[in-house]
């Protein structure tokens, strides 16, 4: 299975971790929370196509990594500058990606490359 496929977003009803992968959002499959058993649709076009759009960036991302293995991004905190790799910012730290469903915005967490894949 292909690194960073797994996406989660915190439950509207109990506020438990979903986890769904951007690789099955053509399915017509429903998303289910493990915990209260919700139900979530990921039938609305535009967030449909916004996921779509996130893949095609994480494939893009993991298509580069020669390049990126090669670059870092500088931070500066007052007179300190700091640059962290590329490799570091996609395997270690969780980033979010805020998109609407229905009327309610939910942040979906992910790494392009966790070091451990969830299950």
């Amino acid at each position: 299975m292909q690194k960073g496929h797994v996406l989660q977003f915190q439950c509207l009803g109990c506020q438990q971790a979903v986890q769904f992968s951007i690789f099955t959002l053509d399915s017509d499959a429903s998303i289910c929370c493990e915990c209260c058993n919700r139900k979530y649709a990921l039938n609305d076009e535009n967030l449909r196509r916004q996921l779509r759009k996130f893949q095609a960036l994480c494939e893009q991302i993991q298509e580069s990594e020669e390049i990126l293995s090669n670059t870092a991004v500088g931070i500066d905190i007052g007179d300190h500058h700091v640059q962290v790799p590329y490799k570091i910012l996609l395997t270690r730290l969780t980033s979010n990606l805020r998109l609407n469903m229905g009327t309610e915005e939910i942040a979906i967490c992910f790494r392009m490359e966790p070091l451990k894949d969830l299950n």
